[in-house]
């Protein structure tokens, strides 16, 4: 497979420089065609050519091989030209067209295996995949974000829109092929092998830390299998730690105390209701201004408050005369 990739790379940087040096080369000879035949064929009343434009209009006849035949060359000398700027152009154009058509597969053949470097800003990054993949792409479409994905082969999600970067995300070139640089968010997932749960912990906030060297203004998501390695991935650049099996955990434990819980956190977090939990950032107008009178503003535009945010830390709804300090609020909404 590295093999492809390879020459793929190399066949890349060649229909590249062969599609410049055509379109240069189809460049000139239209140029030079119309030019000529203009300065060969003027003085000749007969002629089919007056003008700079029935010259460039010959030419574009006589390279695309259409031949109207409605501007005449008479003369012999606009004959022996004519028949050069036949052979240069169609041969020049054909190769023009050819390199073209060869470079689009080439971009086609480079996106499906993941070889192409996006020029993407805002989107979301994730790191490794699994079997929940196909949920967290649906759920981050919905939300009408772009989406890329590095990992070792394409998960192939049906009716996904994602763009897939065959790689590994410790490597900074890789993530550079994602747009690491300009992305607004990271997901690193656990992923497959689960064999060391400590060893998939330690790529985890490896890979965390490399991405906040990289980008230190993204919000990266880590998730862990073991929760003792929560400090040392928020000391690593994690924005948020997310420890895999917890939640479905206290869902569970939940549903037998209350039950209806879980049923009521599914609908919350899936949306498939009609409502939806998501975040917003404060206004500034509103900093130092007493809770109660944000919850107001909010509920009258179908909001109800859950809380606020300061980087890691989350307050589930302060009482009505706090003071407003936190620049992220959490809302139930309606989708």
């Amino acid at each position: 497979m590295w093999s492809f990739a390879i020459y793929l790379k190399r066949l890349r940087a060649k229909l590249k420089s062969s599609i410049y040096r055509a379109a240069i080369a189809a460049f000139i000879v239209v140029v030079y065609g119309t030019f000529s035949e203009y300065y060969i064929e003027n003085p000749i009343p007969s002629s089919g050519i007056h003008s700079m434009f029935n010259s460039l209009w010959w030419v574009m006849q006589t390279v695309t091989t259409v031949g109207y035949g409605d501007t005449p060359v008479i003369g012999f000398l606009g004959r022996v030209n004519a028949i050069i700027v036949m052979i240069f152009g169609i041969g020049s154009l054909g190769f023009f067209t050819a390199s073209f058509a060869a470079n689009i597969v080439d971009m086609q053949l480079a996106k499906r295996f993941g070889e192409v470097k996006l020029k993407m800003k805002d989107h979301v990054i994730i790191c490794n995949s699994d079997e929940r993949i196909a949920d967290i792409i649906r759920e981050v479409n919905a939300s009408g974000l772009e989406v890329a994905i590095i990992d070792q082969e394409d998960p192939k999600v049906a009716g996904g829109n994602y763009f897939f970067i065959k790689g590994n995300p410790m490597e900074p070139a890789d993530l550079a092929k994602a747009g690491i640089e300009k992305s607004f968010k990271v997901v690193i997932l656990s992923g497959k092998s689960f064999s060391d749960p400590s060893s998939v912990d330690a790529k985890s906030i490896l890979t965390s830390m490399i991405i906040k060297n990289i980008n230190r203004e993204a919000y990266i998501i880590v998730e862990l299998l073991k929760s003792e390695n929560s400090e040392h991935a928020r000391m690593a650049g994690a924005s948020e730690v997310v420890i895999k099996g917890s939640m479905s955990s206290l869902l569970v434990s939940n549903a037998v105390i209350a039950p209806g819980v879980s049923k009521l956190f599914y609908e919350l977090l899936s949306g498939e209701d009609g409502y939806r939990i998501r975040e917003y950032r404060v206004d500034e107008a509103m900093k130092g201004k007493m809770a109660g009178e944000f919850y107001d503003i909010q509920e009258k535009e179908g909001r109800v408050v859950l809380g606020f945010r300061n980087e890691g830390r989350i307050d589930l709804r302060p009482s009505k005369d706090s003071k407003i300090g936190w620049n992220y609020f959490i809302v139930m909404e309606r989708r």
